[in-house]
């Protein structure tokens, strides 16, 4: 299991103080604190962290002071204001709730991530993330082709299982369920018979 992530599960409430010292509404509170274990565990997986509980709290200060002058050098402009302007929907653009809503899987896909074994967690990283193949991991990490499929296949089982545990469908993250899987292979196997 990640450092960091037992940390933050210790020291969730005090992180959460810090944040509310520099931004007092709920929602910049719990933004702040998902940002903090984001780029705590982004560094974690970088170097070694030798020690989680203040690394989490320096991080959550600098967030915090970060958002403060993000804030305070942002304009705000009423649509109101800007006087019989046309608004377009830009089809490239993604809408607010898309962006929280993938902010709030990326936090709970890598608090599942770092419950891993290590060796787990960085097989599934440099396969799903780093797009490698299984024979590239294997090279890199000087395992068994095999070996890595099954750390691999035991990362995304109990990635799942930790997603249905905190109250997700696994197939919102990109899962494919038993029923998606055996049509796949179906179409596969018509496929070879062309």
């Amino acid at each position: 299991m990640s450092k960091i992530y037992k940390a933050f599960q210790e020291n969730e409430a005090s992180i959460r103080r810090i944040v509310a010292k520099y931004r007092w509404r709920k929602e910049d509170v719990d933004d702040l604190t998902q940002e903090t274990f984001l780029k705590s565990f982004a560094a974690e997986i970088k170097q070694e962290i030798l020690n989680p509980k203040a690394f989490l709290f320096r991080v959550a200060k600098n967030v915090a002071i970060s958002e403060v002058k993000k804030k305070r050098h942002s304009t705000t402009d009423f649509v109101e204001d800007l006087g019989g302007m046309e608004v377009y929907k830009d089809e490239r653009h993604i809408s607010a709730e898309d962006q929280l809503d993938a902010r709030q899987k990326l936090f709970v896909f890598s608090q599942a991530l770092a419950t891993l074994p290590p060796e787990c967690s960085r097989a599934l990283i440099m396969r799903k993330i780093d797009g490698l193949k299984f024979k590239q991991i294997a090279l890199r990490l000087d395992v068994s082709v095999s070996t890595i499929e099954k750390r691999v296949a035991t990362a995304l089982l109990r990635c799942n299982a930790y997603l249905k545990k905190n109250g997700y469908d696994p197939e919102d993250f990109g899962a494919v369920s038993k029923k998606r899987s055996h049509q796949n292979a179906g179409r596969m196997d018509a496929s070879k018979d062309e």
